[in-house]
């Protein structure tokens, strides 16, 4: 019996490996093979034909075997994913012309590679904790949190450089900034209206910081860290802080938090 269970585990990591290699591969070589850049929508289609596809091959990848929560797990994933090859689409804009440019971004798709088949092995890890405890849950929910730092700056950078007018890009990172704390508090066991609670508090940290720094005239690559420097230390502030009946504990230190955020934002600008 347990070597039978031996064996459907090493399927699941070859299934998953193969899932991040395909990944991998295809971003590298469909963007390479391209003559000329793609329009903006057409990013977001391929990157939603990656959300579909992923989604797909991990139902298959964990043999169907699922709860309903597993469903969370896996579009954790899918988002993963759909970061990366936005981020891949836009930060590699134009085609290349010059042979160092595809190797630079040969380098980044390997660590697509590894980053993508270590989220799988998340999925797969979360998804068995489901059925049965293990130690090894611990890890994937440590690998939830890098995987969720990850995203919010993929997607951050994403929207900055897809030129949005600010009617869609507010709603939008809005959006993004509520899904991804939600979706890793809830791998951490939050549950309930404190779930919503730390998860709106984390995303209006994250905005706001946000919007100190976004008019500054950085480039998108130093402003899209901003929101994640303000994610790590909500994280950490809020996964240990009690939320309850509607109130925070210690809201002193949330407001103390988003002073030293603005004040900081407000002086980098000044200098700037």
């Amino acid at each position: 019996m347990r070597r039978d269970e031996s064996n459907v585990d090493n399927e699941k990591r070859g299934k998953l490996l193969l899932l991040a290699g395909i990944v991998a591969l295809s971003i590298f070589v469909y963007k390479v093979s391209l003559k000329e850049s793609l329009p903006i929508w057409r990013v977001y289609v391929d990157a939603g034909i990656y959300f579909v596809g992923v989604f797909i091959g991990l139902l298959w990848s964990l043999n169907f075997q699922v709860k309903k929560k597993s469903i969370l797990f896996i579009t954790q994933a899918a988002l993963f994913v759909v970061s990366e090859s936005l981020f891949v689409d836009l930060f590699f804009f134009q085609k290349f012309n010059r042979i160092y440019e595809a190797f630079i971004l040969l380098l980044l798709v390997i660590a697509v590679f590894f980053a993508t088949y270590f989220v799988f092995l998340m999925v797969n890890t979360l998804n068995v904790n489901l059925f049965k405890p293990i130690p090894l849950v611990q890890v994937g929910r440590t690998i939830s949190y890098l995987s969720s730092i990850f995203m919010l700056y993929f997607f951050t950078f994403s929207f900055l450089a897809s030129g949005f007018p600010v009617y869609l890009l507010f709603p939008l990172l809005l959006l993004v900034y509520f899904v991804i704390p939600l979706l890793h508090y809830m791998n951490i066991e939050i549950e309930g209206a404190e779930l919503f609670r730390k998860s709106i508090i984390t995303g209006l940290i994250m905005l706001i910081s946000l919007v100190g720094i976004m008019f500054s005239g950085n480039s998108h690559e130093i402003i899209s860290l901003v929101p994640v420097v303000g994610y790590y230390f909500s994280v950490n502030t809020v996964t240990h802080e009690k939320i309850s009946s509607g109130l925070v504990k210690h809201i002193g230190l949330y407001i103390l938090m988003l002073i030293l955020i603005i004040s900081a934002i407000f002086i980098v600008n000044i200098k700037g």
